[in-house]
């Protein structure tokens, strides 16, 4: 993570070649017995970590516990006992750092140069993932070495963080699935059918689509019952298409309850499948692919619905800016036209082991005025070519979870949360992997005082700018 300085270069320069000056204390550091620590965040003043070597204090405001601790001494270590899946380093780098050894339980694991022309803050020097149960040791120890460019042999200690255990959400899902599909009440062969047995579901209809093309685009307003709910079910080789991927809707699902959509293809048309102003919907084991904008879009404050082991290919082709593979609820300034004006509260959506390809915007994104939803275990590759995407998942709104999901290629982020006005409050990114191989950051955080949770058990390659541009958290 990096922070603006809060001098001109030129001025921390000095600052860190002379570490002792009046705002640094030494710190006698005996060697002392190994406490051993559960998952938190572990300041350089912490009693459980143990210092050999002579170590001093200095203020730094930009630092994760408002202090640093530093040491000259070429036989400096500190070392931390705990137990958890994972521990993470953070360190400054700066102008007078020297080359750190890290060990793992007395095994060498990598050396870690933290010179830098400028100052960095709350840099994460390190991560070890995947940890045994038990108890480990992580010891950071100074070699002695720096970089020919350093004026010093520095060794800096920000904090240790220790991860904690986080297992995945076992909410079964299959009641939903397209195996699950109960007998057929109707079976539809032409577009015709289709849209007559539409307009005449009741509580307990199951349409069952037959192999072929449906093409028009089609609508259902009925809505079922929790034990009587409508099913539209159909095998992948069924096709619903509107009439081009720049025009038409394939299908709309309005003001619906208890409704699941399963099994089919949807494809050829400026929108795939639209779920607006509906309680507990599903869409599961669809394949929406060859869409001109979004692929799935729950909108127009649905609540209470999951789009679940879905696969969403090739979104945007007639313009890569709408082009979101799965997308929940309305851009702020399309409230007046969606929800007169207020907020689209589309809450508690669940969004579930999807697999979302060459995506022309994100792939996943939950807009400002959502709350409380679920984005985990989805898999995204690929993008369009002219692709601006802010993040394989992008999320606005309030108290998501963004968990398990893994991705490749992006265009910038792995993972974001933005804020516009009262949204992009506490969401909470664990447990994702990918390799980013952009720019950005594997997480990265508009606004670091919203409450914004980046899991240090999130693992990326390739993003240029780290793990994330906040502090990693148990």
């Amino acid at each position: 993570m990096t922070r603006s300085p809060l001098l001109p270069n030129a001025a921390l320069t000095v600052l860190a070649t002379l570490l002792l000056s009046a705002a640094a204390v030494t710190v006698p550091s005996p060697a002392r017995a190994a406490t051993t620590v559960g998952a938190g965040t572990y300041q350089e003043t912490s009693a459980a970590i143990a210092y050999a070597g002579s170590w001093s204090t200095l203020r730094s405001s930009a630092s994760s516990g408002g202090y640093i601790r530093y040491s000259s001494s070429a036989t400096a270590s500190a070392t931390l006992t705990f137990t958890g899946p994972n521990i993470t380093w953070y360190t400054w780098n700066s102008p007078t750092a020297g080359i750190v050894d890290v060990y793992v339980d007395g095994e060498y694991r990598t050396s870690v140069d933290n010179y830098s022309r400028s100052t960095t803050y709350g840099v994460l020097a390190f991560s070890a993932h995947d940890l045994s149960a038990g108890a480990h040791t992580i010891s950071i120890r100074a070699t002695g070495r720096a970089n020919p460019a350093s004026s010093g042999k520095v060794t800096h200690l920000d904090s240790f963080v220790v991860g904690e255990n986080r297992s995945p959400d076992t909410t079964p899902t299959d009641a939903y699935r397209y195996d699950a599909c109960p007998a057929a009440t109707v079976t539809v062969a032409t577009a015709t059918q289709l849209t007559a047995a539409l307009a005449a579901a009741r509580p307990g209809s199951v349409i069952s689509l037959a192999p072929g093309t449906y093409r028009g685009g089609f609508q259902l307003t009925a809505s079922g019952t929790a034990s009587a709910p409508i099913w539209v079910c159909g095998p992948r080789s069924a096709v619903v298409q509107a009439t081009s991927t720049s025009s038409g809707t394939a299908l709309r699902v309005t003001g619906t309850e208890h409704v699941r959509l399963a099994g089919f293809t949807v494809s050829g048309a400026l929108q795939g499948v639209m779920v607006k102003q509906s309680r507990y919907v599903t869409v599961a084991d669809l394949v929406v692919k060859d869409t001109g904008y979004e692929g799935i879009h729950l909108y127009g404050n649905t609540t209470d619905s999951g789009v679940l082991y879905n696969t969403v290919a090739r979104t945007g082709s007639h313009d890569v800016a709408f082009g979101e593979g799965i997308y929940i609820g309305t851009s702020q300034r399309r409230w007046a036209e969606v929800t007169g004006g207020a907020a689209d509260r589309s809450d508690r959506n669940t969004i579930i082991y999807n697999t979302i390809i060459d995506a022309g915007a994100e792939p996943i994104e939950a807009k400002e005025g959502t709350s409380a939803g679920r984005i985990e275990g989805n898999t995204i590759t690929g993008r369009l070519s002219g692709s601006r995407a802010i993040g394989w998942i992008l999320v606005t709104g309030n108290d998501w979870l963004v968990a398990g999901n893994t991705g490749t290629d992006a265009v910038t982020n792995g993972y974001a949360s933005m804020y516009w006005d009262t949204w992009g409050y506490r969401n909470q990114f664990v447990r994702n992997t990918g390799a980013v191989d952009a720019s950005g950051n594997g997480v990265w955080v508009h606004g670091a005082d919203r409450g914004v949770l980046v899991g240090c058990d999130n693992r990326v390659t390739g993003a240029a700018g780290g793990l994330t541009n906040v502090f990693c958290t148990p």
